[in-house]
Order: C-alpha cells, then structure tokens, then sequence
C-alpha cells in the first residue's frame, strides 16, 4: 500500500494494513499502523458510482488513532461492532477529486 503524502505521524511515514475491518462492493474500512512510528489510522475508503454518466467519486479519509483505540480495534472480535463514532469530530485527511485536504471529522459507518 502506498502511504500518502499527508500522514504526518513521524518523519518516515509508511503505512501497513494490520486488519481489514470492513469490506463490501463501495466501501471498505481498514486499521492501519505506520511502520516508522508505530502510530494506528483508521483508513476509510468509499466510492460513488453515477450509473448516468458512468463517473465515479473516490474518497478516502485517514484519521489518527490513539494506541488504545488501534489495540482495541485490532483485537476486537467483532471489530464491526466497535464504536467508532469518535471519527465524526476526530481531525483526519480526507482524499477526493479535489487532492488532499484537513477535515474536522470522517464518516464513523459505511455509506452502503
């Protein structure tokens, strides 16, 4: 996986899949966890197809978890059952047709 540009958690940012917490046709969700500094993200990546025009909208946002929330998720039985509504005020990056820019706060569910 390629580590974007905008993950700031240490000089060497690289980011690793450590569990895929969600998945389906538009959406998937992620824990990820930099190999540089051992820092946990919440990765969501979400896609919007317009059948009319046959156009798609990729999003994707990163949002920096504390170690305890990454641990959490990581060993986390059911991790779709974890509460994550935290992601709604918690600042994070957000990837779309307009380049990478500072949010206030992510989806904390799947779109479908």
């Amino acid at each position: 996986m390629a580590t974007p540009s905008c993950i700031d958690c240490c000089t060497e940012p690289a980011l690793v899949r450590v569990r895929t917490l969600h998945e389906s046709a538009h959406d998937q969700e992620s824990l990820l966890r930099c190999a540089g500094c051992q820092a946990f993200w919440f990765h969501r990546f979400h896609e919007y197809t317009n059948w009319a025009d046959g156009s798609d909208d990729l999003t994707s946002w990163y949002s920096p978890l504390t170690p305890a929330e990454g641990e959490r998720l990581r060993d986390s039985a059911d991790p779709a059952g974890e509460d994550v509504s935290f992601l709604r005020t918690r600042a994070a990056w957000m990837d779309d047709s307009r380049g990478i820019h500072r949010v206030e706060g992510a989806p904390d569910r799947p779109f479908g």
